[in-house]
């Protein structure tokens, strides 16, 4: 049940800012939709990982003002629900973005 929460809780945020930037910048629902998925994708990506650029980013800083060696750790994500329901956002909008455009050209 909570896994079925979060998914809805997820879709709605994703839903929810497209049709936000949508309506703000009067353009159609398609046309922010794929892009409002990336970046949900990669910021989701980015909180559930570590050992990656960030990380190794503060260890040198730290290193750097107090002189103590910090250890450097392996880079490790371990994907949630949020991430695979807002990377299958994103991978549907693409495909709904690309035959929309193809169809225009037609």
């Amino acid at each position: 049940m909570k896994k079925i929460i979060t998914i809805v809780i997820t879709l709605l945020v994703l839903l929810g800012l497209s049709f936000g930037i949508t309506y703000l910048t009067h353009t159609k629902f398609i046309d922010y939709s794929f892009l409002i998925g990336l970046i949900a994708t990669v910021i989701i990506w980015a909180s559930n990982s570590k050992g990656g650029f960030t990380s190794r980013h503060m260890d040198m800083t730290i290193q750097g003002s107090t002189g103590i060696k910090m250890e450097g750790q392996k880079f490790e994500f371990s994907p949630n629900i949020a991430f695979f329901t807002s990377l299958a956002y994103t991978i549907i909008t693409l495909g709904a973005m690309l035959y929309y455009y193809r169809n225009l050209l037609d």
